[in-house]
């Protein structure tokens, strides 16, 4: 089953909060790096892994995370299109900067 638009934009905005000022720039700049590769090679485990990884380390205790959390969990494994939505919005959170 496709992944709801609405969801797909949830996604994007809470990981905006959660890890949209996590750590420096330079390490979101290698976050995204990161992630994009594993976009590249289509590879969902590894930017799943990546993905939970930063989670862990910058967002403890956070509702928002453990929210992120439970939708990652609901929405993973994903159809090779719905992981490209899904993925990309994930990057444009962070990216966004978690904006005020």
């Amino acid at each position: 089953m496709p992944v709801p638009e609405w969801k797909v934009r949830k996604i994007r905005d809470i990981t905006s909060e959660v890890l949209g000022k996590a750590g420096s720039e330079n390490y979101r700049q290698k976050l995204v790096f990161d992630l994009l590769n594993a976009i590249k090679a289509n590879d969902q485990r590894r930017f799943f892994w990546i993905l939970l990884r930063a989670l862990n380390a910058h967002s403890k205790d956070s509702p928002k995370a453990m929210e992120l959390a439970r939708l990652l969990g609901e929405t993973f494994p994903l159809s090779e299109s719905d992981f490209e939505k899904v993925s990309y919005s994930i990057v444009l959170g962070i990216m966004a900067g978690g904006g005020e």
